[in-house]
């Protein structure tokens, strides 16, 4: 049987950029609307043992598209707090945005996103919580996808060849 590595976290690498994007909120719940603003959210955590001195993670917020001018940014230099959160006003509101990471310097571990949007609510008291929080996987890459395709049809090749001097040697 052919294993794929199979990926916890997301592990950037010098000069490496991840974006995610998404297009919808899962309902969370609400909150108090004079203890906050409507506002968008990006937070995540990196693993503070992976996060050495002299590294540096770069990240963005983005209203619709990465090719828009970033709502909010920042440059993670120690690993000390090792949580952080971007937020812009009004953000978000729709539910969908990109968010980057970019990996200026050195390599490091992320954990765990949130993605939140607080959003009004027929209430004049509370406002609407939207949030998705999920550990990070890097996008998939092509070469062990096609090296698993190779190696499945040569054994299916090799397979049929075998059936075949099987099929011949029992009519001879």
């Amino acid at each position: 049987m052919l294993a794929l590595p199979a990926y916890s976290q997301l592990v950037l690498s010098p000069g490496q950029t991840w974006d995610y994007a998404f297009n919808s909120l899962p309902f969370r719940g609400a909150t108090n609307a004079f203890l906050t603003t409507l506002h968008g959210e990006f937070g995540f955590t990196v693993n503070a043992s992976s996060f050495q001195a002299g590294e540096m993670l770069g990240y963005d917020m983005f209203e619709n598209s990465a090719s828009e001018a970033a709502i909010c940014t920042g440059t993670m230099t120690t690993a000390q707090p090792n949580s952080l959160i971007c937020s812009a006003d009004q953000a978000w509101q729709d539910f969908q945005g990109v968010v980057r990471f970019r990996m200026l310097a050195g390599s490091v571990t992320v954990d765990n996103i949130t993605l939140r949007a607080i959003t009004p609510s027929p209430s004049l008291s509370s406002f609407n919580v939207y949030e998705n929080s999920f550990t990070p996987v890097p996008e998939p890459q092509l070469w062990p996808l096609v090296w698993a395709l190779l190696l499945a049809v040569f054994c299916w090749r090799r397979v049929q060849g075998q059936r075949r001097a099987r099929a011949i040697t029992t009519r001879g």
